[in-house]
């Protein structure tokens, strides 16, 4: 029994270890695939969903796969990329996944501000866009309450409302009225042209987080590792 049992001991700690070591093989390479395709100026990592993820590369089988990249640089627009890719085998295919392109509010700031009117995104802590500062015609602090809308290739942000001492006003109001044209156009919806995609990813949403707007993409499935700028899987 003694034996026995340290057999079976024996056999666990084998095994451990090998997954350990497979399954780090493994984010290794995943991690240097995805940092060939996104050409990222930040750090890429990878992680392999369940416990013994190594082993069961042994059978072909991948799993769900969790990536992330920081300063992946797309149309002169930085973002981070975090992506869920479902049933990867080794051979480099996928039944799809999902994934976030997060712009920083610096970023999307710089985009949101072409007209000249001075608000600041931020988000407002529950997924939705507000633009804080001043306007030319409210010489005093406010907030702008947003709608976000995304297109197939862009994000419309709306300001709806108004928060000024306290006071919740409607845009329609704000801008009602003569010597309100200026004004007006600084309330104007705004639409940002999203990163240029890879071919079957689609834009599906845009809310914020604490790091910025996160544009949410559906992933296609993939029946071949294809053969992105050479990059090996």
């Amino acid at each position: 029994m003694v034996v026995a049992g340290s057999v079976v001991v024996g056999l666990a700690v084998l095994a451990a270890t090998a997954n350990l070591v497979l399954a780090h093989t493994a984010r290794e390479r995943i991690a240097r695939a995805a940092s060939c395709r996104l050409a990222p100026t930040g750090s890429v990592s990878a992680d392999l969903s369940g416990s013994m993820a190594g082993l069961r590369l042994l059978t072909g089988q991948v799993g769900t796969v969790h990536i992330r990249a920081e300063d992946v640089e797309r149309d002169g627009m930085a973002l981070t990329v975090a992506a869920d890719l479902h049933e990867v085998t080794t051979k480099g295919t996928m039944s799809g996944g999902t994934a976030t392109a997060t712009v920083s509010f610096d970023e999307l700031g710089k985009r949101l501000d072409r007209k000249g009117a001075g608000l600041r995104p931020e988000s407002d802590g529950h997924g939705g866009l507000v633009l804080t500062g001043t306007l030319a015609g409210i010489p005093l602090p406010v907030t702008v309450h947003t709608s976000i809308r995304t297109g197939k290739d862009s994000v419309t942000v709306t300001p709806t409302d108004v928060d000024v001492l306290g006071r919740t006003i409607p845009v329609a109001q704000v801008t009602r009225g003569q010597g309100s044209s200026g004004l007006a156009a600084k309330l104007a919806p705004r639409t940002v042209k999203a990163p240029e995609l890879p071919t079957g990813v689609a834009l599906t949403g845009a809310r914020t987080t604490g790091d910025g707007l996160a544009l949410t993409l559906s992933v296609p499935a993939s029946t071949s590792a294809g053969d992105a700028k050479g990059c090996a899987a």
